[in-house]
């Protein structure tokens, strides 16, 4: 629903600056908001199993997982220490799974930042807003060092390791979200830097920056499954640095798995009456054959005529 109030323009907010704000506000209902809530945390947990399912029946081939993701994804699935920052999932207005974005997500600074900056910016409560990413976020990372026990014990079990943060240079929109993630994690506690991926060293040591600083983690805005086709001996490299325990790559190998379009076959054939699960439809005159669900978002069709014909929103 759209909600009929003016929206005005807002600057340097804060020290990520809002450059501009939407000139519409989409207001859910309470239990509504719930309802969307519920359906990511149990689609998470159907997941984690589909996942699970997959490694157990080596079923990599028939997700489309590339050969050389194997072994890093079973290392990354083998240890809760890889643990799973954050990921997006995408709902129809019926809330039905559509995809699940869970290695680099889009959008993180816009609905953690901006959409609070959006309520603020127009003297509305800004404790309405609808999701709490930042908060969340932060008390992920928390978790990298407490796991399942309460993220109040970081700071007696927190040892001084570091992060590094990492994204192309070439990319000025996944620098924004990526130093906003590193934000996140400076709130948390943590030591952190940051380096272009380019410029990221990686040997029988670990991970380190330009200057030679070595880290415990590296977060890197770079998929997965584009590393094993683009970077194999980089694919490679990290998988002996996990190997040899000398680091711990987020967001971790196996949301590659998550994000195949592949997985959502075997969700459905483990969970055929779940509500999050569209059925079949009616072929349309179009189709992606895609198995990545970024590999959809904003996809457009034409036909032989080379007239538009549709396009897809994930």
């Amino acid at each position: 629903m759209v909600v009929a109030q003016k929206v005005v323009q807002a600057q340097e907010v804060v020290d990520f600056s809002v450059a501009k704000i939407v000139n519409n506000l989409y207001q859910l209902e309470v239990n509504k908001a719930e309802e969307y809530y519920e359906a990511a945390n149990e689609l998470y947990d159907m997941y984690v199993e589909a996942v699970e399912h997959i490694i157990e029946n080596d079923l990599f081939f028939d997700v489309g997982i590339p050969f050389n993701l194997v072994e890093v994804i079973k290392k990354s699935w083998e240890s809760d220490v890889h643990w799973h920052i954050y990921g997006s999932f995408s709902f129809n207005e019926n809330i039905e799974l559509l995809g699940f974005n869970a290695d680099s997500p889009s959008y993180l600074y816009e609905i953690a930042l901006e959409q609070y900056e959006t309520l603020k910016v127009n003297g509305i409560d800004e404790k309405k807003q609808f999701n709490e990413v930042y908060k969340k976020i932060s008390e992920n990372f928390k978790r990298l060092i407490t796991l399942f026990d309460d993220t109040d014990k970081f700071e007696s079990l927190y040892d001084g390791w570091s992060i590094l943060f990492s994204s192309l240079s070439d990319n000025e929109d996944d620098e924004k979200a990526v130093q906003f993630l590193q934000q996140m994690a400076q709130e948390a506690g943590f030591n952190t830097g940051f380096e272009y991926l380019e410029n990221t060293q990686f040997g029988e040591n670990g991970i380190s920056d330009s200057k030679d600083n070595e880290y415990e983690y590296w977060y890197k805005h770079y998929r997965w499954e584009e590393m094993s086709y683009n970077e194999p001996e980089l694919l490679t490299t990290l998988t002996d640095i996990m190997n040899n325990q000398k680091a711990i790559i987020l967001n971790p190998a196996y949301t590659a798995v998550f994000e195949a379009k592949g997985i959502l076959k075997v969700l459905k054939k483990l969970y055929p009456d779940s509500e999050y699960l569209k059925d079949d439809v009616e072929p349309t005159e179009f189709q992606a054959n895609v198995f990545f669900a970024y590999e959809a978002c904003g996809m457009g069709f034409i036909n032989e005529s080379n007239e538009f014909i549709g396009h897809t929103l994930v």
